[in-house]
């Protein structure tokens, strides 16, 4: 009788030992897993000083003034830096640097500080109030380059800044014609996103 009781009381303590190794193998893998995340995640890009200095002195510079009420700012691409909708937006965001260093590169729309035209909202004549940035690159299948993005997120930060855009009226093409997927699938739009200006920062 003692000896079978004996049994059980060991055969329990070999489930109970299993259960708690193999808890604790799962508890500690968990939290390695996510310390390797968390250190592995990357930061949403942020703007470099000679970034921003560039696209003030050459896309916004201190004498600067804005003759219409821009409103809001639109982000569009196009994976041809030929096609139509990039001078028909008031900035182009290039994949490589022109000669002088510069990946920005302001249009005849935007120095003339007229309307675009490369945006459709039914109901609503967003080219009146609405900044257009084409960025240039086919984002169905890869990512802007760092730099690109980098350059993007310093351009719009600049423009909320200085004509008082809050982030809220920063839109992708997307966003507002449904039926065109752009900038692209692999456009990081959270990163995006988690870098706008926001009035309280």
């Amino acid at each position: 009788m003692s000896g079978t009781i004996t049994v059980a009381i060991a055969g329990n303590q070999m489930i109970d030992s299993r259960t708690t190794k193999v808890l604790g193998a799962l508890l500690v893998s968990m939290t390695i897993g996510s310390l390797l995340l968390m250190a592995l995640e990357s930061e949403p890009p942020r703007p470099s000083q000679n970034s921003m200095a560039s696209i003030r002195s050459a896309v916004l510079p201190a004498s600067f003034s804005a003759s219409r009420p821009w409103r809001r700012v639109v982000v569009h691409s196009s994976a041809d830096p030929r096609d139509q909708l990039p001078q028909r937006c008031h900035f182009i965001v290039r994949q490589t640097a022109d000669a002088s260093g510069r990946r920005v590169l302001p249009t005849k729309l935007w120095s003339q500080q007229e309307a675009g035209q490369h945006v459709y909202v039914p109901g609503h004549d967003f080219n009146a109030d609405s900044i257009g940035i084409c960025i240039i690159g086919d984002f169905s299948t890869r990512a802007p380059s760092r730099k690109q993005m980098e350059t993007l997120i310093s351009l719009v930060n600049e423009l909320q800044r200085k004509l008082d855009i809050p982030a809220d009226s920063v839109y992708l093409q997307s966003e507002l014609n449904p039926d065109r997927n752009l900038p692209g699938k692999a456009f990081p739009v959270g990163e995006f996103n988690a870098s706008l200006h926001r009035n309280n920062e």
